[in-house]
């Protein structure tokens, strides 16, 4: 091991603030790995035993997707691997990623299991290697193409604290990811929580009223069309190049509501170079359709309310005059992902006609019910993105401690 000078990361805990610096070393010396194999796929009995067969894609998870047969191990390359220890992706898109394995078994050629020697915690290494991924994949795929290899992971020059201070870091981070674990689960609860919702305060198709009502509301619901909500627009093209750090006119694009599915838009691009007359502009609470898109089943899940004001980009926007313009957009959330879908027309791009639209039929209650409806979805989707900006702020904050907690 090479002792060097003023090895310390940026950020580092208070009791090791006066310590010494970190040591260099190769990670080969200072652990001991292998790879493993897969069974002969041509061989049924291989895979319909009870050992799980982890792929690279799943260093990170608490089950797998294959099983193989005690046969199947002792019949090909497979190696067994142990909960605690570090599963380091080699090859294809997962290539740099590192885990620590939480279940007991067998690795294929695609992944390196990592042992620490005694003085060497894994929690740590596993990070440090997180926080080298970039540099990794950088010097040894070039461009993205091609494979790592055991021999170049082992040779990794990396640099390392004495045991007690890889201990307190392996565990901080630990914790920070169980933290992040704990978020993303009450994200899915909330957003799963929505769509079961979303399914039951709505009618079903041929259903006059939904299985679900606030007290006070009965009766069944008003049958009537789209078309009969307002009327429609289309928005105008504000294309990528007009975004510049000197553009002064706001506009909502339909990769706001599209490509990122935004429970609410919170992004204003603002563009520069279009004359306002060759855009259209929005007098607000007007539900927002995607026009163009990949998937035609997004059509409808997208759709949200425009803010007053801003510009409208490749969208549809519905004029609302009769109902609750959010009570509209939550339906067009609820009901017309199907309908919408053959409405669409083009091949790889769907483009999506308002003139379509006009005659889906729809059922809608009171204005006193739908402000209800509304009122609660809309509270429900605020959870949702409070949860969503809790992990993403945790996320960052991962980020940006695996940038300055290691060297």
């Amino acid at each position: 091991m090479t002792k060097t000078n003023n090895l310390v990361p940026k950020r580092r805990f208070q009791e090791f603030q006066n310590t010494n610096s970190w040591e260099q070393c190769e990670l080969g010396k200072i652990t001991n790995s292998y790879s493993g194999g897969t069974p002969s796929v041509g061989r049924s009995e291989y895979y319909d035993g009870d050992i799980p067969f982890i792929r690279s894609g799943e260093i990170n998870s608490d089950s797998t997707e294959l099983f193989i047969s005690e046969k199947a191990l002792n019949s090909s390359s497979a190696k067994m691997v142990e909960v605690g220890d570090i599963l380091y992706a080699m090859y294809g898109a997962t290539s740099g990623e590192a885990g620590i394995s939480k279940i007991n078994g067998a690795i294929n050629q695609a992944i390196l299991a990592i042992k620490p020697i005694e003085g060497y915690d894994s929690k740590f290494i596993m990070q440090l290697l997180r926080s080298q991924k970039h540099k990794i994949l950088d010097k040894y795929l070039q461009g993205g193409q091609g494979n790592l290899s055991g021999s170049i992971v082992k040779g990794l020059q990396i640099k390392v604290p004495n045991y007690d201070e890889q201990n307190k870091i392996g565990r901080f981070f630990e914790e920070l990811e169980n933290n992040i674990i704990f978020q993303k689960r009450k994200l899915e609860k909330a957003q799963a929580l929505k769509f079961a919702y979303l399914s039951e305060l709505f009618p079903n198709e041929g259903d006059l009223e939904p299985k679900r009502r606030f007290a006070g509301f009965t009766g069944a619901w008003k049958q009537g069309t789209i078309g009969e909500f307002g009327y429609f627009y289309y928005g105008k093209s504000a294309p990528k190049w007009s975004v510049t750090s000197d553009a002064t006119t706001p506009c909502v694009r339909y990769g706001e509501l599209y490509t990122k599915h935004k429970e609410k838009i919170d992004t204003i691009y603002s563009f520069t170079n279009i004359p306002r007359e060759n855009l259209k502009f929005s007098t607000g609470n007007e539900v927002l359709v995607p026009r163009v898109g990949e998937d035609p089943l997004d059509f409808a899940n997208c759709s949200w309310l425009s803010i007053p004001g801003v510009a409208i980009g490749e969208m549809i926007s519905v004029y609302n005059t009769q109902q609750n313009p959010l009570f509209t957009a939550y339906m067009f959330n609820a009901l017309f992902k199907y309908e919408f879908a053959k409405r669409v027309e083009g091949g790889n791009v769907s483009n999506l006609y308002y003139t379509k639209l006009e005659n889906i039929p729809v059922s809608y209650p009171s204005i006193e019910e739908q402000n209800k409806i509304a009122s609660f979805l809309d509270n429900l989707s605020n959870l949702i993105v409070l949860h969503q900006r809790k992990l993403e702020k945790l996320q960052n904050l991962k980020k940006a401690y695996l940038n300055e907690m290691f060297i």
